[in-house]
């Protein structure tokens, strides 16, 4: 990993898979699974749990943050900052911002920013992250 190394994954959930995630996580909020009560508000209709994002942002982290090298995550941050949409596709990107050895833990800690947007470029999250990088685990 150095500064300035980049990836992305890019995902896109239908309508049932919005729902299945929100009753997997336990997420009651009918913005989620309410096609009625989600259309009368200012979404217009369904969207996906700000859990779900999140939850594919930092598996695109964790999977290929460590495909070098095993790791463990640190820390993550996450600003919510608009609606993920059924059957819109959403661009997940990390960056790496900073790399630096580490005493305790030992091992190098990645320091990275990461953002979700839709396809038309209206951002939906933003993140940073911190991972621990090892020989071994």
């Amino acid at each position: 990993m150095h500064i300035g190394h980049r990836f992305e994954r890019r995902v896109g959930w239908s309508r049932e898979e919005i729902v299945r995630f929100a009753e997997l996580v336990g997420d009651s909020n009918p913005l989620h699974h309410d096609d009625s009560y989600a259309g009368g508000t200012r979404f217009g209709g369904l969207i996906a749990s700000g859990a779900q994002t999140v939850a594919y942002l930092m598996a695109c982290c964790g999977s290929q943050s460590t495909s070098e090298n095993p790791g463990v995550g640190l820390e993550f941050n996450f600003r919510l900052l608009g609606p993920a949409k059924p059957d819109e596709e959403v661009r997940l990107v990390w960056e790496v911002i900073a790399v630096e050895p580490s005493e305790r833990p030992a091992g190098t800690i990645v320091t990275l920013s990461g953002e979700a947007t839709s396809t038309g470029g209206r951002r939906i999250l933003t993140a940073t992250a911190r991972t621990l990088l090892v020989p071994t685990l």
